[in-house]
């Protein structure tokens, strides 16, 4: 799941009006060939429509949400290189910056980003003056709030494109940067390539076996190939965190917790600003007595259930 190119966004700023392939190609000082690529690409990504008028093709800009946001960026700050703001790993980031400060930590694991790669585009948008620094966390100058509007819609678009190819009835549930959870009516099985049953549908895996209800939810990420228990439970509370669930999954937490990695278990929980820290107080034998955790004594009953007296 690519962001756009800088000759992607160059074609975007081309459009204000509509054109024909052969009139872009002469602005843009490219060829017909590599412009029917490039609005091939958008049309894909959602940003773009095209329409036969005789023998000719003519591009324009889509309706769906972030080519209507594009099209208030160009007013607002066509004055500043978009194709170089708005493309690649720049995008990335601007899409999880918030106005609220961030350490470089969680913005690199909700943005998915390689130390070297986050440092180099925060000089970037540092430079342009989007992006501001205090006590050593990051945060989106109020003033580019559009930029981050248009990067978070931008991958939320691709996002349910992507959902939709893999079953019709598909809603998103949690949108990120290249990796999204789906909920679905359909069972495609467990594991079908980039797409992971996840939620509580998978804690039959760890020894518990729950009555669904008919809907399933699945994983996509292009650079996970499965799902630790970790991933499944930290899902599972991030699409319900009700008491049910979070019974199951403290549940599970204690029957694992020779193997459970805490450390992963957090990082998981700020990558999708997910509360474990009540979970990890059960795992140290401490029961949390507000709403919704559950009495320790429910917890335990629950646990010689599915995993007998040992546990």
């Amino acid at each position: 799941m690519k962001p756009l190119s800088k000759m992607e966004v160059r074609v975007l700023l081309k459009l204000k009006a509509r054109k024909t392939i052969t009139e872009l190609a002469n602005e843009l000082d490219l060829s017909i060939y590599r412009t029917s690529i490039l609005i091939a690409s958008l049309e894909r990504k959602g940003l773009v429509k095209t329409e036969k008028k005789g023998r000719c093709k003519i591009a324009s800009l889509n309706e769906t949400k972030p080519a209507e946001l594009f099209r208030k960026l160009t007013s607002k700050f066509g004055h500043m290189p978009l194709d170089e703001i708005l493309s690649g790993k720049n995008l990335t980031l601007l899409a999880v910056l918030k106005p609220v400060p961030l350490s470089a930590h969680e913005l690199r694991i909700k943005g998915n980003l390689s130390r070297s790669t986050f440092y180099h585009v925060v000089n970037k948008l540092s430079n342009y003056g989007i992006l501001g620094k205090k006590d050593e966390k990051y945060f989106l100058v109020e003033r580019y709030s559009l930029f981050h509007e248009f990067a978070e819609e931008f991958y939320e678009l691709q996002n349910s494109i992507k959902a939709r190819e893999f079953s019709e009835d598909s809603a998103l549930v949690w949108s990120g940067v290249g990796e999204f959870i789906l909920e679905t009516g359909a069972y495609r099985g467990k594991d079908i390539g980039n797409f992971h049953l996840t939620g509580l549908e998978r804690f039959s895996d760890f020894g518990v076996g729950l009555i669904g209800i008919g809907q399933y939810h699945y994983y996509y990420s292009e650079k996970t190939e499965g799902l630790s228990l970790e991933d499944v439970i930290v899902h599972a509370l991030l699409i319900d965190f009700s008491p049910r669930t979070i019974l199951y999954s403290i549940v599970l937490l204690l029957a694992h917790r020779e193997e459970i990695n805490q450390k992963k278990l957090i990082e998981l929980g700020r990558k999708y600003d997910v509360s474990v820290s009540g979970l990890l107080e059960y795992l140290r034998d401490k029961e949390v007595k507000k709403y919704p955790y559950p009495p320790m004594k429910e917890v335990k009953e629950i646990l010689k259930m599915y995993f007998g007296e040992e546990k």
